[in-house]
Formats: C-alpha cells, structure tokens, sequence
C-alpha cells in the first residue's frame, strides 16, 4: 500500500471532527472521498502531511503510513522532504494557490526537483505540454492573471506531478470551473494517472466526479466512513440509505420531470452529535436501535462495507437501490 490511515482522530475546538478514520490507498489507485460539506474530508487530506494548523486542531491520535513510514511520528524538517515531493497537493482555487508576482514559468522551476540544471527550459515545455498546455511552452513572460480558471488549474496540476510523488491529493479541484473545463481536468488526471502510475486521493463532495473517476469510493458523514467499496459496487447496489441519498440527489436528464430528490434535514454539527448513528435523525429507514448505538463497519461482500445495522436487509427487500 502506498497510503494506510488507521484510527486517525483530529480534534478542533468544537470537538472531534475525525473520529478513528481508516482508508488505505494503492500503488495506481485512485481513492475517492466524498460527503457533505463539514464532514471532515478535507480535513483528512491536510493530515496527510500534518498541515492543519496547530492553532486550529490537533491529531490526537492514530498512524499515517506513506510506503511504511508513519509521517505522524516526523519531525518539521523531515516532514518537508515528504510535502511537495512525495506528498503533492492541488485545491480547488488555483488562483489563490499560484503566486500572483511570478511568472509560471518561475514557479514551475521552483518545483523541479534538480532546478538550476542546464535543460529546464525543455522539462518545463514538456511539463505544460503534458497538461495541455503547448500553447504557452516555451514562453517565459506568462503570469497566472492571464490565464483562465482551468489554464491555472493545469498548471497546479503540473507543479503537483514534477516531482512524481507517491501520492497525489485532489481537494475539490474542479469545484470552480465550468462544466466544459471540469471535463478536461477530469480527462487530464485520469490520463496522467493511468499514464504514469500515480496514486490519488480525490476528495469532493459531488458524487458524480467522484464515481467518473476513482476505483474504490469512500463515503465519509460526521467524520468517519460509512460506506466504502469499489466504485462499481457503489454505483450498482449502494450499502448506506446516506449513498443512497447523494446518489438520488445527483441531477439526471432522464427524469427531468421528477421532483428532485435531496436529503432531508441537515449534517449534525460536531459539538452536538446525536447519539446512536449520525444519520439517524435523516434516515427514513431508522429503528429504535439506530438511536442508541453507532453501528461498526460490516461486510457486505468482498471489500464492500457500511455502517448500517439494517444494510442487508433493506438490499435484499430492495428498499435500497443503485443507479
């Protein structure tokens, strides 16, 4: 495994807003990570490399393994050598991401792991080509106000992959760019993954980005994962009435004249979490038993597991369905 996160909790004033995470991530594979906003996705990214500010939150417990190596156990300078280089990161502004008084090209040579080497000029043109971007190879007076959206995008994403890190960790990545240039970022990391091997955690909260591309999806609510398993499983037979609900939630042409079906209520806040499972007071399929206990993870099929004491049942009654 290239990544191993197991019984990762972060707390922050309000509480514990990761709460004994697992999620294990492969050599090639790409991991998505999705709930609603103010579930701890993000949350879980930054752990990676401990960039959570101290003053904000603290990992109060639990092992980050990168190829074996626990990065919680690091220290500051260590813990450099792994950010940008074995760990890389891209996240969903670009512009507040790239440097507004250097050019592109500047901050694409920072990135390269050998810089000052007599054929920059050439890796540097490779590398945007390899982005989509042969348009601006080759020209050193480009600067990130003009560029647009997904132009800065790819070049984020370029100065993420120099390096050819472990793993790659996306955060909402295309949340602020438009249908059309969402398709090409998508298309790109999808190419580049396959291309050159890389292991990626996606981290979003739409659904239907996270099923386009990841191999194994992890759905994560109140801080922890309730549902996890290959993607395909996910889409055909959903495990968690939670999956179920982002999955119908997701806009579809085909049933343009049905009332649109989103979840009820909202995402409990961390200071006050119900007791039993977090879900409960959203579920329409809820039990006096949801309301006492936290259910574990349980099996489902072969690497496919939820936290839902009624999972089976309400699969093989057909009360929950896949797309």
């Amino acid at each position: 495994m290239v990544l191993e996160i197991k019984g990762l909790r972060v707390r922050y004033g309000v509480g514990e807003v990761v709460r004994g995470l697992d999620l294990e991530i492969a050599k090639g594979e790409c991991v998505g990570l999705v709930g609603e906003s103010g579930c701890g996705k993000t949350t879980v990214g930054l752990s990676i490399t401990r960039l959570i500010p101290e003053r904000k939150g603290t990992i109060s417990s639990g092992r980050i393994l990168l190829e074996g190596q626990d990065l919680l156990t690091l220290d500051h300078e260590s813990l450099r050598k792994v950010r940008g280089k074995k760990v890389s990161y891209v996240f969903q502004e670009p512009s507040s991401s790239l440097n507004p008084v250097f050019t592109i090209y500047e901050q694409l040579k920072e990135a390269l792991p050998g810089r000052g080497a007599t054929d920059d000029d050439a890796v540097i043109s490779d590398l945007l080509k390899s982005v989509g971007l042969a348009k601006i190879a080759g020209k050193k007076n480009i600067y990130p106000h003009e560029l647009s959206g997904g132009m800065q995008q790819r070049v984020m994403i370029a100065m993420a992959i120099v390096p050819r890190p472990d793993l790659l960790v996306l955060d909402e990545p295309t949340t602020a760019l438009d249908v059309t240039v969402q398709n090409q970022i998508l298309d790109l990391i999808m190419e580049l993954k396959n291309k050159i091997g890389l292991s990626v955690l996606f981290i979003s909260h739409d659904l239907r980005t996270i099923f386009r591309l990841a191999d194994r999806v992890a759905v994560m609510y109140a801080g922890r994962i309730i549902e996890e398993g290959p993607r395909k499983r996910i889409v055909a037979q959903p495990g968690h009435p939670y999956t179920v609900g982002l999955i119908d939630s997701i806009p579809s042409f085909e049933h343009r004249k049905k009332r649109f079906d989103a979840i009820e209520g909202r995402a409990p806040l961390f200071s006050d979490l119900p007791q039993g499972c977090k879900f409960h007071p959203r579920c329409k399929f809820k039990i006096d038993k949801c309301v006492h206990a936290e259910p574990e993870l349980e099996e489902l099929s072969d690497g496919h597991v939820s936290r839902c004491i009624r999972a089976k049942g309400l699969i093989a009654n057909g009360a929950i369905k896949g797309s």
